[in-house]
C-alpha cells in the first residue's frame, strides 16, 4: 500500500509516515499456550478467530501469525494501527 501511494505518485509532496512501535506484553508460556490453541485441529475456525481477536490481541498484518508488536502511523486526520509478529517486524515494515 505504501509503495504504490508514496513511490508511484508523481505529485507526491508528502513523506512516508514513521511508525511508533509498541510491544504487546506476553510471557513466553502464554504465547506458547496461544499457539497450542490455534494449532488444535478440533477447534473450529470461528472459535480460533474469536480467540485471536479477544484474547491473543489480533493477527499479524503480513503473515497472519499472533501479533506481538503494534505499529501506529500518524497520518493527516487519522491514525493507522497495524499489528506485526516479531519475524515480520525484523524484516522491516517500511
Amino acid at each position: 500500500m505504501y509503495e504504490s501511494f508514496y513511490g508511484n505518485n508523481p505529485r507526491n509532496n508528502k513523506k512516508r509516515p514513521i511508525p511508533t512501535v509498541k510491544p504487546v506484553f506476553r510471557s513466553k508460556e502464554q504465547l506458547k499456550e496461544f499457539k497450542d490453541i490455534l494449532s488444535d485441529p478440533t477447534t473450529s475456525q470461528g472459535s480460533k478467530k474469536r480467540f485471536m481477536v479477544e484474547k491473543a490481541g489480533g493477527y499479524c498484518s503480513m503473515c497472519g501469525d499472533i501479533a506481538t508488536q503494534i505499529a501506529s502511523y500518524d497520518m493527516i486526520d487519522a491514525t493507522l494501527v497495524e499489528k506485526y509478529c516479531d519475524n515480520c517486524l525484523s524484516r522491516g515494515i517500511n
